[in-house]
Formats: structure tokens, C-alpha cells, sequence
């Protein structure tokens, strides 16, 4: 039995409601007001309908430029839709897809003081006869606005309504339900403006995707439970993230006895709980999934590959660690950050184990270790040729570098011209003012 895709069932169902929308008399802007979370499947959609091999019955073209001012819009709209034609006469296209090129220009002296929009819709006016002159087959304007003012929409798409459209040509507009802008708009114009209301609702979705595929192969059930989990976690809803964990956990312990790499999967589960716990500020409950997480990760030493292993209880041990800083339990956590240095060390996993090191080093000073912390940090900076430039620089590492600047036990160990030696082939001849600022613009960061 053939089994149903629910993303393709979702886009099928939202074509339905737009085919419904852009066919009904007197419309001229489709409102689509989604979800917050909606908004990746949203633009997934658009881009399927951008597709010249689908089913819709109308010609679809998607608009991003970003709105300035009332004035500047049209013309940067018109711009931006000279740019997409170019971009179609000079596309690839299939010998099987009927293809023609696209000579229209837009007309910049179309302007009219009293009503900015009029520029940008006499134009479509004209763009939407050129493609469509018997007007069979509607012109769809997706107008993809990411950052506009409620005051100046509303202004907009007032000057739009009030200029004389083709009856062929229809605009499309996002809004959200948590923080809609067109509600105004659709009451004052409830014949021009057709709200649809998409019910992606992807969290199920993504449930379903999971529970796709052999439903006797082991990973399916678990991606269905794992999928679950992590929406209760979401919804906040205990009791599904409690009927969820165990039913992974059942699947992985039982797989377990045929393949240790489901070892790293129940990691992943009590990772999840743990962090769930972590939200509810249950540090002591995330604590004990925490420990069953490290107590997982040091079983798969010798049962799965060294380095997955490793980076495995380096992982776990960090995050552990963490909740034990949280916790003030500053001895647990500075064993935790060492244990993971030494994993990372293992699996050679440079940047993870440098961040450690720096969060030891951390943790050191906060204990009053002094000759510790710069023990620690003289490890991490240590590890630059193992880095590389790229990743000394993107990372925390100038963080370590600064801590040793103001470091006077590291004297003894590495010079202020060692250094100079060592950083201006990295950041420069000005390498400590560099320094500095990265300083100050990772103060932020939660150590």
C-alpha cells in the first residue's frame, strides 16, 4: 500500500484554497495569515508554485524587494521584476516546457503624485495583458514583504486598491495570527481582500514524515516517538514527553542488543529530557538525565567507533557540566569541563576540546585556582595549529588568548613576544586591539 506524503498533502490542500481564492469575483489581494512556525513551509510552498511542472491554473511571480518608503517600493519592485524576466530569457529550460521570450519593459513615467502604488500598477496592467491579453489565466504578484510598519501597509495596499486593476492580476501577502497587520485592510475591504488560513500545522507533520517507511524496520517507530518527543517538549506537554522518552527509549534498548550505535541515540533521548528539565529550571531533574546520558556515552567506549565515541562523552560530560555550574556546584563542573577536554582530545576534535579547556579555565578562576586556569588555558592556546586560521578566529579562541593577556602567572610559561609571534600572523599587526574587541563582543556569551 502506497503511503501518502503529509508535506505534499498539505501544499495540495493549500493549492486548493488559493485556486478557490484567486477565482473569486472581485478579489485582488489573497491574504494568507499562517502561523509563526509556518513560515518555512510557507515560502516552501511559494516555491512550488514557482514550478513550471505543477497542476495550479494561474502565472506566479514572487517579489522580495525590501519596502523603504511609499514612493521608493514601486520602483523598487519594478527593478526587481525586470531583473526576474532577464532571468527567465536567460534560463535553462527543458525542450518539453513550451518557452517564449519576455520582452516587456516596464514604463517609469507612469507615476502619479496622489497615489504611489499607481506607478507599480499600471505597469502589471501591462505586464499582466502582455502575458495573458484574452485574461483566461490570472497574473499572481506574490509580494514578499519581511519588514514593514502596520501604518505603512495599510497605507499601501489602500493605494493599490484604489487605482483601477485588471481583473486578471491578483496580489499575495503574508500576515501572521500572532502579530497580523492586514486585519484593518480585510474589514475595510472585505470583497478585495480573500484571507485564507493554512493549516500546515507542521509539528504533525513532521510526526507523520517520521512514521513513514518500513513499519518493521526499527527506525521507523523511533523517528515517530522521537518526533513526538521533541513537539512535547515544544508544547511544553509532560505527559507526552514522558510517553514519548520511554517509547524511544524501549525501541533503542531493545535495538541495543543487535547494534551498539543505537548507544548513541539513547544519548540523544536522555539529552533532550535533560534540556527539557533545564526549561523548567528542574535542575536536579536534569541533572539525573544528564548523568544517565554520561553513563551512555562511557558504555560505548570499545562498542562503536573510537572517535563517535569520544566526542560522545565529551558531549555529555560538557552538558552536564553546565547544569552543574548552573547549580554552583563548581567542583562537579570543573571535573565534568576536564573529562571532556580529554574526550575531545581522543576523538581529535580540536574546537570542542579548546572550548572545554576555556570553560575549565572558567571555572578555575571562579574556584580561586589561579595556577590551574592558566594551566588550562595554556592547553587551549596550545591547540591553534591543530584549529587552523579559520577556526581561531571564529571561534572562542580569542577568548583564551585574552584571558592569558591578563594572565601574570602565564609569564613563566609564554612570553608577551611569543605571543607577538604567535598572533600577528593571525590577526595582524594590531592583533591586540583585535583581541579586545572580540573580548568585549563575546562578553555576552554564558560561560
Amino acid at each position: 500500500m502506497s503511503q501518502n506524503n503529509p508535506i505534499q498533502d498539505r501544499v495540495d490542500q493549500m493549492l486548493l484554497k488559493w485556486t478557490l481564492a484567486i477565482n473569486t469575483p472581485n478579489v485582488k489581494i489573497v491574504r494568507i495569515l499562517a502561523e509563526n512556525d509556518d513560515k518555512q513551509m510557507l515560502e516552501a510552498y511559494y516555491q512550488y508554485m514557482l514550478a513550471i511542472d505543477t497542476n495550479q491554473q494561474d502565472f506566479v511571480l514572487i517579489l522580495s524587494a525590501p519596502f523603504s518608503t511609499q514612493k521608493e517600493y514601486a520602483v523598487t519592485l519594478l527593478q526587481e521584476l525586470e531583473e526576474e524576466i532577464n532571468n527567465w530569457n536567460n534560463a535553462k529550460i527543458p525542450e518539453s516546457i513550451k518557452f517564449q521570450t519576455i520582452t516587456w519593459k516596464a514604463d517609469y513615467s507612469l507615476e502619479n503624485v496622489d497615489n504611489p502604488a499607481h506607478l507599480l500598477i499600471e505597469n502589471l496592467n501591462s505586464f499582466a495583458n502582455y502575458l495573458q491579453p484574452e485574461k483566461k489565466i490570472k497574473v499572481s504578484i506574490v509580494l514578499n514583504i519581511n519588514e514593514i510598519s502596520k501604518k505603512d501597509a495599510i497605507n499601501w495596499f489602500t493605494n493599490v486598491l484604489n487605482t483601477n486593476m485588471e481583473p486578471h492580476l491578483i496580489f499575495a501577502i503574508n500576515d501572521t495570527t500572532q502579530y497580523p497587520i492586514y486585519n484593518d485592510l480585510a474589514k475595510a475591504y472585505p470583497k478585495a481582500v480573500y484571507t485564507i488560513v493554512p493549516e500546515f500545522n507542521m509539528d504533525a507533520a513532521v510526526e507523520q514524515m517520521s512514521a513513514l517507511g518500513d513499519p518493521t524496520a526499527t527506525e521507523t517507530p523511533y523517528r515517530a516517538n522521537l518526533a513526538k518527543l521533541i513537539n512535547g517538549v515544544k508544547a511544553r506537554d509532560q505527559k507526552k514527553v514522558q510517553y514519548a522518552a520511554k517509547a524511544c527509549l524501549d525501541i533503542a534498548v531493545k535495538a541495543l542488543k543487535k547494534d551498539a550505535n543505537w548507544l548513541m541515540q539513547i544519548v540523544t533521548v536522555y539529552t533532550i529530557l535533560y534540556n527539557d528539565q533545564l526549561g523548567y529550571k528542574n535542575y536536579d531533574d536534569a541533572i539525573y538525565f544528564a548523568d544517565k546520558a554520561v553513563e551512555t556515552a562511557v558504555k560505548s567506549k570499545g562498542l562503536i567507533k573510537p572517535e563517535m565515541a569520544y566526542r560522545l562523552v565529551g558531549q555529555t560530560h560538557l552538558g552536564r557540566g553546565a547544569l552543574y555550574q548552573l547549580k554552583k556546584q563548581k567542583n562537579n563542573a570543573l571535573n565534568d569541563y576536564e573529562e571532556a577536554a580529554k574526550a575531545y582530545a581522543i576523538a581529535k576534535d580540536y574546537l570542542m576540546q579548546c572550548e572545554s579547556l576555556r570553560l575549565a579555565g572558567y571555572m578555575a578562576n571562579k574556584m580561586s585556582l589561579k595556577n590551574e586556569a592558566t594551566q588550562y588555558h595554556l592547553q587551549a592556546y596550545n591547540l591553534k595549529e591543530a584549529l587552523g586560521t579559520d577556526l581561531v578566529k571564529s571561534s572562542t579562541y580569542p577568548l583564551i588568548v585574552l584571558q592569558l593577556l591578563k594572565d601574570y602567572n602565564r609569564n613563566s610559561f609564554l612570553s608577551d613576544a611569543q605571543m607577538d609571534t604567535d598572533m600577528k600572523p593571525i590577526f595582524g599587526e594590531q592583533w591586540k586591539e583585535h583581541i579586545e574587541k572580540s573580548g568585549k563582543l563575546t562578553k555576552k556569551i554564558k560561560q
